[in-house]
This record gives structure tokens, sequence and C-alpha cells, in this order.
């Protein structure tokens, strides 16, 4: 994993979405998933 230097923000309903997704994708925490769509 490479390390990043500017944080990524989202609002609490955006982010509640994003664990959603990342859960239904077998992931561990939306962090994964993030870090699958910046390496793409």
């Amino acid at each position: 994993m490479k390390d990043r230097s500017m944080p990524v923000c989202f609002t609490a309903e955006q982010y509640a979405i994003i664990e959603t997704i990342a859960k239904q994708k077998g992931m561990l925490n939306a962090g994964q998933l993030l870090e699958e769509a910046l390496e793409q």
C-alpha cells in the first residue's frame, strides 16, 4: 500500500454508502475499497 499525502473527505452518508459497497464486495472496511479505486 502506498502512503497517501492528502486525506479523502466524505460526508457521513457518503461514507456509509462506501462501507456498504465494501462489505458487499467482501472487504473488511471502506479503506480497502478506496485503495482499490485509487489504484485504477
